[in-house]
This record gives C-alpha cells, structure tokens and sequence, in this order.
C-alpha cells in the first residue's frame, strides 16, 4: 500500500473510532502532517509519564498501566 494511502487509511479509523481528525489541528483547524510513528513501548512509556509528570497525559490515560 502507498504511503499516502496507509496515511488516509490510519486517520479515517481513527476518525471514526474517536469522532475527531487526527490530521487536523485541535487549535487552528490546518493540516497536519505524520513525522514519525513511534513502535518501541519503551519511548512510548517514557513520553507518556513525561507527559503525566507536566500534566498533559492524554484523556483516559491509567497512569498504572505504566508500570
């Protein structure tokens, strides 16, 4: 599949599961653009207690589950 489908693809699943646009940014309504996708649940429990430590975890984050 192309990256620009993969892309169209991943955003419309997850319009449809959470009912907003991951592409389209929550301030100004422009486009935004994938830059990286991180895989390694490592880096991922690691931004995520960052993000819980300055209080700006994601909505219905269990800060357990980190652990």
């Amino acid at each position: 599949m192309a990256h620009a489908a993969c892309r169209s693809a991943w955003a419309r699943l997850i319009a449809k599961v959470y009912e907003t646009n991951p592409l389209l940014c929550p301030r100004c309504g422009s486009e935004m653009k994938l830059l990286a996708v991180i895989t390694d649940p490592a880096e991922v429990r690691t931004i995520l207690r960052h993000l819980l430590k300055i209080g700006r975890a994601p909505p219905g984050l269990d800060p357990s589950a980190l652990n």
